[in-house]
């Protein structure tokens, strides 16, 4: 149970830390209190995950079978265009306008394609990362129970920080094991 005396003391090395140390409260003041601090690099733990790795290899895998499948779609349409700018002479200009604006309509619709495939893939890979980031957290809850920390910072909010205090390998190692792989779908 949380007494206020250890509640304000939690607060104040909070305050302290986001403000540089300013006020007089050292790491030597959060030792003496007994503060048990863990810093964790999560962009590291998240790009540094099997899970992740996979998620990124099916994903480019994707976005290069998307583009090759678009490339040869745009690559028809740019010949059929020349095509039928080489027809323009012999055709009659109501039937080259109606040409034209099918060229035109189809481009369109490859260019909707294109759009609606892109965004599916981000999707996909924002499902990834999402389940990553949940198993994450889980993790970071239970080495808190575990180990007994009172605090657990990013360390992109540091500026420095004692490696002795960074957790981050602990906490990709025990993602890796615990979340090998994610389901895409």
């Amino acid at each position: 149970m949380i007494t206020y005396k250890r509640l304000f003391t939690l607060f104040t090395v909070a305050l302290s830390l986001s403000l540089g140390g300013i006020g007089g409260v050292t790491e030597t003041y959060a030792q003496s209190t007994q503060l048990k601090i863990g810093v964790v690099d999560t962009q590291r733990v998240i790009q540094a995950s099997q899970a992740y790795k996979q998620t990124n290899q099916k994903v480019e895998g994707l976005r290069g079978q998307f583009q090759q499948e678009f490339k040869l779609k745009e690559q028809n349409l740019v010949t059929e265009n020349q095509k039928l700018v080489r027809q323009k002479s012999i055709l009659a200009p109501e039937v080259y306008a109606q040409k034209k604006a099918d060229i035109d309509k189809q481009a369109a619709i490859i260019r909707s394609q294109a759009k609606e495939r892109k965004n599916s893939i981000n999707q996909l890979r924002n499902a990834g990362l999402k389940q990553i980031q949940s198993k994450l957290g889980q993790i970071i809850d239970q080495m808190v129970a575990a180990h007994g920390f009172d605090l657990i910072i990013a360390k992109q909010s540091l500026v420095w920080t004692k490696p002795s205090l960074d957790i981050t390998d602990e906490v990709v190692q025990k993602l890796n094991t615990s979340l090998p792989s994610v389901v895409l779908q």
